[in-house]
């Protein structure tokens, strides 16, 4: 995130500021490869997010559990991994 960004500021940076986290965290942890990427990512609860990724025959979903420090910072606490079959 910018640190010209207050994280705090309102619930749209707030969301900017953990999704922005999210990515850096996949980045660095999603290893398959292949498939159509990101096709969503929805906010589940105020500190849950879930992740949709697209992959052959199957859809990934990385479930996210957050928090924020008082000074802004993005703090992931849970990762869970699940995917649906798209059963054809």
């Amino acid at each position: 995130m910018s640190s010209t960004t207050d994280c705090t500021a309102n619930a749209i940076a707030r969301s900017r500021c953990i999704i922005e986290a999210i990515l850096n965290d996949l980045s660095e942890t999603y290893k398959p490869v292949g498939g159509g990427g990101i096709s969503k990512i929805k906010q589940d609860a105020t500190w849950v997010y879930t992740v949709s990724i697209s992959q052959e025959e199957r859809m990934d979903l990385i479930t996210y559990t957050v928090e924020m420090s008082p000074k802004g910072e993005v703090i992931i606490k849970d990762r869970k991994a699940d995917t649906e079959s798209y059963g054809r």
